[in-house]
């Protein structure tokens, strides 16, 4: 009977356990507290060379204070202007360079 009553106790004391260590999704909100919708690449450039995850895509869209965010190979670009980031992904999925609408920030 003690030894029944233990595995109950076990049953539901871990799961509780467990999603108290769950982590709270992230949440993208500009640092200022507003997207101004005009891109600058100079909070956003350490990213280049991470892995081009869709949370990684999505911080650099709202640091770099754009309102949009494009991915391809070999757009030029502009550090300032406009209102979208330009993420540039190489063939096994590193970011490779970071421009806004409209001369390239920083490549690898």
């Amino acid at each position: 009977m003690r030894l029944a009553l233990v595995a109950v106790a076990a049953a539901v004391a871990l799961p509780l356990a467990l999603s108290a260590c769950a982590s709270a999704p992230l949440a993208f909100e500009p640092l200022d507290g507003t997207i101004s919708g005009t891109c600058h690449t100079d909070m956003v450039k350490g990213a280049v060379g991470l892995a081009a995850a869709q949370p990684t895509l999505e911080r650099i869209r709202v640091d770099s204070d754009s309102t949009a965010l494009t991915t391809g190979e070999g757009q030029q670009g502009v550090t300032e202007g406009g209102s979208s980031v330009n993420v540039q992904i190489s063939d096994n999925n590193a970011i490779t360079a970071i421009t806004c609408s409209g001369t390239q920030v920083a490549s690898s």
